[in-house]
């Protein structure tokens, strides 16, 4: 799913995201989905039929011993979707990750494998951190750059100063 329109109208229902987050800790049936989030059947059915759809879901058959076989529903897809909204900027993008990875994670039991986690949660919190820093000073940037334009009598020089920062700003923004 490239198209951050249609992500955004399916994420926006908050049963397909409370269905959406139990998937992703775990596969699961609509009979389980609809014990274990206290959401009717039919909704759970209706919400898979359309996530599965739009392929944001995939299903295979799980034989159960306790009848006959039975669809379980794992997510498709893995994306970030990043909206900035700050003076001077309004962006909004899907960033997809195919979720294969190019490095071996070597740990050693369960210990290691939180000290990682939270090592690895640690840097995405700085990551963040950083960014927002970063979109600050952008914004603050632009707005010296228009402000220097607005106080320029009308003329070529104005123009192209103009022109530039949209051309600038431009390759960032939606």
């Amino acid at each position: 799913m490239d198209d951050i329109d249609e992500l955004l109208s399916i994420i926006e229902n908050p049963t397909r995201r409370r269905i959406l987050e139990y998937l992703t800790r775990e596969p699961a049936y609509p009979l389980q989905l609809s014990k274990e989030l206290g959401i009717s059947q039919q909704a759970v059915m209706k919400n898979l039929a359309l996530m599965e759809h739009t392929g944001m879901l995939t299903r295979y058959t799980e034989q159960s011993s306790m009848g006959p076989a039975r669809n379980v529903y794992v997510p498709n897809q893995q994306f970030t979707i990043m909206i900035d909204l700050h003076d001077n900027m309004f962006s909004a993008r899907l960033i997809t990750s195919d979720g294969e990875s190019t490095e071996e994670t070597h740990i050693e039991g369960t210990q290691e494998a939180f000290e990682r986690l939270g090592e690895l949660d640690k840097r995405i919190e700085e990551l963040d951190r950083e960014r927002a820093e970063l979109l600050n000073e952008r914004s603050r940037l632009i707005s010296t750059v228009r402000h220097e334009i607005r106080g320029m009598d009308e003329g070529e020089e104005k123009e192209k100063l103009s022109q530039r920062l949209d051309r600038t700003i431009g390759n960032k923004e939606d």
